[in-house]
């Protein structure tokens, strides 16, 4: 379908209707993603935001190459121009029971803290215990020796990001932790 008949669909499906036609005309994706009103259209997963199952998601219709998936909260989609907010669309995840169990989504987090000698050891060791494979980091330390690590690794979903998260804040000289939004 072409990106016309696209935002056809959505526009359509949403103005003529009901609350139940509009879930029967949903369509499952491969990816665990519900979007409404649309047969037969490309999903991908936007790296600027890297949603995962649990957050809160909405489609943007891209040109030419279907839907790409973001995180609610992205800044690209924040700062989207009201002409380009024309071209949201409704997106959600699957039921957890319905998706397959062993996939696994990109995701990264940003820990800022005061360096000091076996940070990055201490940090790697929880993506260890908690058996969570690291595909790569970035590390930089300020003059005034604050640490910026970025780690980016794959997950299951956003509970592990959680745990995740609640471990890191426990090391020694971690001063915060986020999620990047775009």
């Amino acid at each position: 379908p072409t990106d016309k008949d696209i935002l056809e669909a959505v526009n359509g499906s949403t103005a003529t209707a009901g609350a139940q036609q509009n879930k029967a005309a949903s369509v499952r994706s491969k990816n665990g993603i519900v979007v409404a009103g649309i047969d037969d259209v490309s999903v991908r997963f936007s790296k600027c935001c890297n949603p995962v199952p649990g957050d809160e998601i909405v489609g943007f219709v891209t040109r030419g190459r279907g839907i790409s998936i973001h995180r609610t909260d992205c800044v690209n989609i924040i700062n989207l121009s009201k002409i380009e907010k024309d071209r949201l669309i409704e997106a959600e995840w699957q039921d957890t029971a319905l998706m397959d169990n062993g996939a696994e989504y990109q995701a990264d987090l940003k820990i800022f803290c005061h360096d000091r000698p076996g940070l990055l050891v201490d940090i790697t060791k929880i993506f260890t215990e908690k058996e969570i494979n690291i595909s790569g980091i970035q590390s930089k330390t300020s003059k005034q020796g604050i640490a910026t690590i970025e780690v980016f690794f794959n997950i299951k979903g956003r509970d592990q990001i959680k745990v995740l998260v609640e471990k890191l804040r426990q090391i020694e000289s971690v001063i915060d932790v986020e999620r990047t939004t775009g």
